[in-house]
């Protein structure tokens, strides 16, 4: 299957008089910049985008055995470098949230959680450059874009690929990476509403034929749109890049992130409609319950509530190519992390009092992670056909420690709250301090095969084992009582897939997953979890990628159906009981659609339509919650993105719209968060070497909800209309 051709088309339209502007339309993989090449008295040339590969020649997210994008019997889904600008998508959160069917909140207890394909926590992983730590969803963060040469999403379970968890899908950061093409340096800076200012610069260096290295610093800072909620964000990628000879290359990364959010904002609280100032329609609940528009800006935490977090990530890879057929890979990762919140993450209207009702509470992490994985990989042929295939062995170490607190605060009017402050740390301000140390060792192997039963027909295989080891230990500090328990599992993944070019730039491609995810969080278990087995799920995935009308259009279009078994329920006849056997379905489809109507009109759109409910769950009230669709979960979800440029000026136009339906907050379905669809447009110029756009997000100022806080009734308001000015570009 040959991989997707490119090619350069130049296209010059008449300016004021004799001047021409010149549009060279290359794909993303030329890597060329979207800046103002050059310009003389006679001719200005500004480079356009042509139609855009589905993924990128080198993801490798998918799988490890080198199959190119459309051999692979899988969804992946990217959002690049240059598509990010383009765009406007500041962050992980915005950059996702345009991949089709994705979901995605950034509640600051749990930053930049995702929901796809009718699952959420645990059951989508977290990779950075393909690595995954225990536990993933805890290494999340909002991170700025800038670092990051794509995001890419592989959907459907990873568990062969990756280990357990990831069901519905993993979301890949792939870090910019050194490059021994040429010299290089890249440029952002913007300023908008909320006095929020980004800035980054980074560059690659080539120092001779065989290294190069890369750095690129961003940060971030806002006031944000909820009263008294700064933030600051700085981030640091570097890499090093060694051909030490024509067989080995040599690569090594290390990553700093920071961020540190003010007061973190934790949702709107829903309240009766009679106690609200400009009742709205954004959410309902049992009872007339509203959120309060007249409140929008409000935010319920104390005064010195914070939100902080440094983790550092080291990454080496050696590649050896052992023959012309065998490669040797060796990938070796540290990670260390420090995280800390002071908080009330649960505000809840109390009918008796008119008050809202809070906790208080005091977290912290530190978390160091180490992985190694080696593996060797093979390429020729076996018996007269092509036969590609994987073995290899991973260990990961994870020691995690969380002294946790939690307490009742104090109760606040809806109305300009006296919202106080997170009291210390003492026996009399918390009612639990507990300290939770845990230790995971985990030690895997897997496989993998694909085999050309034809030049248009590939069969895929992999297998993985695992041995999981968990240690914890539970220090009460009220009780003064030390609790420890230890467990073992053994999962087994597996997935069939095949691919079959029906013609040149179509493929039809399926698999069958089989997958495992914990019940709940391995680092943060209770006796009564550890004691559950794991949970697993199947999948099947049916889709089609076509390139077509001259190679200006791109579709991917998929269907599949993932079921979860032994997920966490209660026993009918004794609902006090926590026993496993829930189950969980989702089927549905996506369409992904890029076309290039004109070469100086683009068009980007994907849609996906979801079923998503509970097969078995009672809850602890022994109601049959069956049928119905779990948190943070919408039916349908639209995307629409269209970019335009001047004939006789070279400037482009863009629109952005996103829609996400209704979602739920509780299991019960009784507490809908209304569906909202926002406007985005943005005028963008050359400007010395880069792009100056001016862009206006939401629009219509629409007031809607976009997530689900840690209680069922606090909703996480989007943010409203907003302007800024950007230039981002080479020099």
């Amino acid at each position: 299957m040959p991989s997707q051709s490119r090619r350069a088309l130049r296209y010059a339209f008449p300016v004021a008089g004799s001047a021409l502007v010149m549009f060279t339309v290359m794909p993303p993989a030329a890597a060329q910049s979207t800046a103002v090449d050059s310009a003389t008295l006679d001719a200005l040339t500004v480079e356009g985008v042509a139609i855009e590969p589905a993924l990128p020649g080198d993801t490798e997210i998918s799988n490890r055995l080198g199959l190119a994008p459309e051999e692979s019997p899988a969804t992946v889904d990217v959002r690049t470098q240059e598509q990010m600008q383009r765009r406007g998508l500041r962050t992980v959160t915005e950059a996702t949230r345009t991949l089709p069917g994705v979901t995605a909140g950034n509640i600051p207890g749990s930053p930049a959680s995702l929901a796809m394909r009718g699952f959420a926590g645990s059951n989508v992983g977290y990779l950075f450059d393909g690595m995954r730590a225990t536990d993933s969803a805890l290494l999340a963060r909002d991170f700025d874009t800038f670092n990051f040469e794509r995001i890419e999403i592989l959907k459907g379970p990873s568990s062969v690929l990756h280990g357990e968890g990831g069901l519905a899908g993993t979301v890949n950061f792939v870090t910019r990476k050194p490059s021994l093409e040429g010299n290089s340096a890249d440029g952002l800076v913007s300023y908008g509403s909320f006095d929020t200012l980004r800035a980054g610069i980074g560059g690659n260096r080539v120092l001779s034929d065989r290294v190069a290295v890369r750095a690129d610093l961003s940060h971030s800072r806002s006031d944000g749109f909820i009263d008294d909620n700064d933030s600051r964000t700085t981030q640091l990628t570097t890499g090093v890049l060694f051909e030490a000879t024509d067989r080995l290359s040599l690569s090594a990364s290390y990553d700093y992130f920071r961020d540190n959010h003010a007061a973190s904002y934790y949702g709107a609280p829903l309240v009766p409609r009679s106690a609200a100032r400009d009742p709205s329609d954004v959410a309902t609940g049992p009872g007339d319950m509203v959120i309060d528009a007249a409140e929008r800006h409000t935010n319920y935490n104390p005064r010195n509530a914070l939100m902080k977090s440094d983790s550092h990530w080291l990454r080496t890879r050696a590649a050896y190519a052992l023959s012309d057929a065998w490669e040797f890979i060796n990938e070796l990762s540290y990670y260390t992390a420090d995280r800390l919140w002071r908080e009330t993450d649960s505000t809840t209207y109390n009918d008796a009092t008119g008050l809202l009702d809070r906790s208080t509470g005091i977290i912290a992490h530190h978390q160091d992670f180490v992985s190694e994985r080696a593996y060797t990989r093979f390429d020729g042929e076996v018996l007269g056909l092509r036969n590609r295939f994987t073995l290899g062995g991973e260990y990961k170490h994870t020691e995690f420690r969380t002294p946790r607190r939690f307490g009742t605060g104090t109760s606040v009017s809806v109305h300009d709250p006296d919202r106080g402050s997170v009291p210390s740390d003492t026996a009399a301000n918390f009612d639990t301090r507990v300290d939770y140390d845990s230790e995971v060792d985990s030690v895997g192997v897997f496989a993998e095969n694909a085999l050309n039963l034809t030049d248009d027909f590939i069969a895929v295989a992999g297998l993985r084992y695992e041995h999981i080891d968990l240690e914890r230990r539970i220090d009460d500090l009220q009780a003064d009582t030390t609790e420890r328990f230890g467990r073992g599992f053994d999962p087994v993944s597996w997935r069939l897939g095949a691919v079959y070019e029906l013609s040149e730039n179509n493929q039809l491609y399926a698999q069958y997953n089989h997958a495992v995810s914990p019940v709940s969080s391995f680092l943060l278990s209770s006796t009564a979890n550890a004691a559950f087995d794991l949970s697993e799920g199947d999948s099947i995935e049916i889709g089609l990628r076509s390139g077509f009308w001259d190679e200006r259009a791109t579709l991917t279009t998929s269907l599949y159906q993932i079921k979860q078994d032994d997920i966490l329920t209660r026993d009918p006849n004794d609902p006090q009981q926590v026993v496993q056997g829930g189950s969980l379905q989702s089927r549905g489809v996506e369409v992904d659609l890029g076309l290039d109507l004109t070469p100086r009109w683009r068009v980007d759109a994907n849609v996906a339509v979801l079923d998503a409910e509970y097969s078995t769950l009672v809850d602890g009230n022994g109601t049959n919650l069956a049928g119905n669709t779990p948190i943070n979960v919408p039916e349908r979800v639209a995307n629409l993105a269209t970019f335009y440029t001047l004939a006789r000026l070279p400037l482009t136009l863009g629109v952005d719209a996103q829609h996400a339906g209704d979602f739920y907050t509780d299991t019960a379905n009784t507490i809908r968060v209304d569906g909202h669809t926002t406007l985005a447009a943005s005028a963008s110029y050359p400007v010395a070497g880069g792009r100056l756009t001016l862009r206006g997000r939401n629009l219509t100022n629409e007031l809607y909800g976009e997530w689900s806080g840690y209680s069922a009734s606090q909703i996480y308001i989007g943010a409203p209309r907003s302007v800024e000015l950007a230039w981002t570009g080479s020099f």
